[in-house]
């Protein structure tokens, strides 16, 4: 027979199971069931059950409203995917990185405002303060991991902990503009916050992230992997396309704070959960995360602290994206209505970024504003205001041609050139990659990408003709990173030759600078002596400036 306290504890849990199965209820009312099938169709219409595929949810006031997944987490094995399967999540992983600063903050072990030359000394040759919180909103103006571990000849496939990470960013010497003077989204802010909290709080972030995080949120599923050697539980593994068939594309640089983070769905939810009603931090926790920040020029950009904002079709939206090989992920909030759409995936492209705002559009329908955009017809004529070459990053040029009442786009020094569909007033759609157009200003264009936005300034450039190159050949080395580059000519070409990278070939820009194609090597200026010998140069490319070479021999 049963005793008194047994009966008690049954009732107990049966209560707790009835409120639960309430929860969920009164949360599936607050969305017309008919919708689900949409949802479905939506899911079914971008993944295959045969393939890589993703999973999405869909919350209200943190309660879970819809989950569903399509595809399969391991190809060898037929593994599907399902609420459990852990995905690596890029970049979302920066507002865990941010949520845990702020907490720290709270408890009066660190000031975001703080100069982070006291924290890390050994960046305290550097010109400028540079804030916490400028780590934590992209306006540091520090050289990106992903550009300075590709000069040192590691790409984004080959192995690199976040230990040795850190130590080749606590190496960098120069920096790409004054802090707070630019926007400039990148990761080593976030890699360098990580091994901040690390300093301050006496133990590893990943531990940190447990305690603080995790295991309050009952988020079991999730991890911090700081070494692509370490095993990860119900994996999402990652897959590219080689003709009829797939192959395996590791994750294998590790930069904890801006990445790292392996979780599920069913813990993104409760991450999410989290912002509606706060288990651990508060409502004042997340409002600091999504504060607006001001440039040193009064500019406002509406990157926070690891999440951003935007006014979508109407509605004042929340976001972050991450991608990372073949893995993406996706968090919008819509808070007024408490509304929250999450999508994780490993079949890579931009499918995932269609799905959620079809999911978000059909969810929210009633409350969206779409305003009717006017095509403008343009003359060649009125082209011609938009013609010109246009610099994105050090070394990378566009050309804007007009023809047949048609405005071209053109990489520089290419023959091809490809037609770029008007869309409304100053603005033409780049269609060779998803969710991409131009948006013109006077001396200019913005290139949106997604949510990323690069400005292109409007420039003149005159080639010099018969340069003597052989003034220019030397071996150079940038003492911080450890590697030395040989320029050279041949065939009368300059070259940049090394052992950790493919030679790289430099075209003339000025008569003392060149550029290349090769994003990380995309421009060097060369300097001299006080007897005007050459004497090193210095390199920029993307997210990169002033990385200085010295003439060794």
């Amino acid at each position: 027979m049963s005793s008194n306290k047994e009966v008690m504890v049954k009732y107990i849990v049966i209560f707790q199971i009835l409120m639960l199965g309430c929860s969920i209820l009164q949360a599936q009312e607050s969305i017309n069931k008919q919708l689900f099938p949409k949802i479905d169709s939506i899911l079914n219409t971008y993944y295959d059950s045969s393939k890589p595929g993703g999973i999405i949810s869909v919350l209200k006031d943190g309660e879970l409203v819809y989950t569903k997944g399509v595809g399969l987490a391991n190809l060898e094995y037929n593994i599907p995917i399902s609420d459990s399967t852990a995905f690596h999540i890029a970049s979302v992983s920066k507002q865990f990185t941010a949520f845990l600063a702020v907490l720290l903050e709270e408890e009066g072990k660190l000031n975001l405002d703080d100069d982070i030359r006291e924290y890390l000394l050994e960046l305290k040759h550097l010109p400028h303060k540079i804030t916490l919180r400028q780590l934590a909103n992209h306006t540091h103006g520090l050289p990106n991991l992903f550009e300075l571990a590709q000069l040192k000849g590691i790409s984004s496939q080959e192995k690199m902990t976040h230990e040795e990470i850190v130590d080749m960013l606590l190496s960098i010497k120069s920096v790409n503009f004054k802090a707070g003077d630019q926007y400039e989204y990148n990761n080593t802010g976030y890699a360098l916050l990580a091994e901040i909290i690390e300093r301050v709080a006496g133990e590893t972030f990943g531990m940190l992230m447990q305690e603080k995080v995790f295991k309050p949120l009952g988020m079991n599923s999730s991890r911090v992997i700081d070494d692509p050697s370490k095993i990860v539980k119900n994996k999402a593994y990652s897959y590219q396309i080689a003709g009829d068939e797939y192959l395996k594309f590791p994750i294998a640089l590790m930069a904890n704070g801006s990445s790292g983070i392996s979780t599920s769905i069913n813990d993104l939810n409760r991450w999410i959960g989290n912002f509606y009603k706060p288990v651990i931090g508060s409502k004042a926790t997340y409002q600091k995360m999504i504060e607006f920040n001001t440039l040193n020029s009064g500019e406002v950009i509406q990157y926070g602290l690891g999440l951003e904002s935007k006014k979508y079709k109407g509605l004042d939206v929340i976001f972050h994206g991450g991608g990372d090989a073949a893995y993406r992920s996706y968090l919008i909030h819509e808070p007024q209505s408490g509304f929250a759409v999450s999508i994780l995936s490993n079949s890579g492209g931009f499918s995932s970024l269609d799905i959620i705002y079809a999911v978000f559009d059909l969810c929210l329908e009633e409350q969206l504003i779409v305003e009717e955009v006017q095509k403008v017809k343009y003359s060649n004529q009125e082209l011609q205001s938009f013609v010109g070459t246009y610099k994105m990053f050090p070394g990378t040029f566009y050309n804007i041609l007009a023809e047949e009442d048609t405005l071209f786009f053109q990489s520089f020094g290419a023959s091809d050139k490809a037609a770029l569909p008007n869309i409304s007033e100053k603005t033409f759609e780049f269609p060779y990659i998803p969710h991409s157009k131009f948006v013109f200003y006077e001396g200019g264009f913005n290139f949106y990408i997604a949510d990323f936005k690069y400005p292109c300034e409007k420039v003149e450039l005159e080639i010099p003709e018969n340069i003597e190159l052989d003034k220019f050949v030397g071996r150079y080395r940038n003492k911080e990173l450890k590697v030395t580059y040989e320029l050279l000519v041949k065939d009368e070409v300059l070259w940049a030759v090394s052992d950790v990278n493919s030679d790289i070939r430099l075209f003339p820009l000025s008569a003392s600078s060149f550029y290349s194609n090769v994003h990380y090597f995309g421009k060097i200026e060369f300097v001299k002596d006080e007897s005007k010998a050459i004497s090193g140069f210095l390199l920029g490319g993307n997210f990169l400036k002033n990385i200085e070479f010295v003439k060794i021999q």
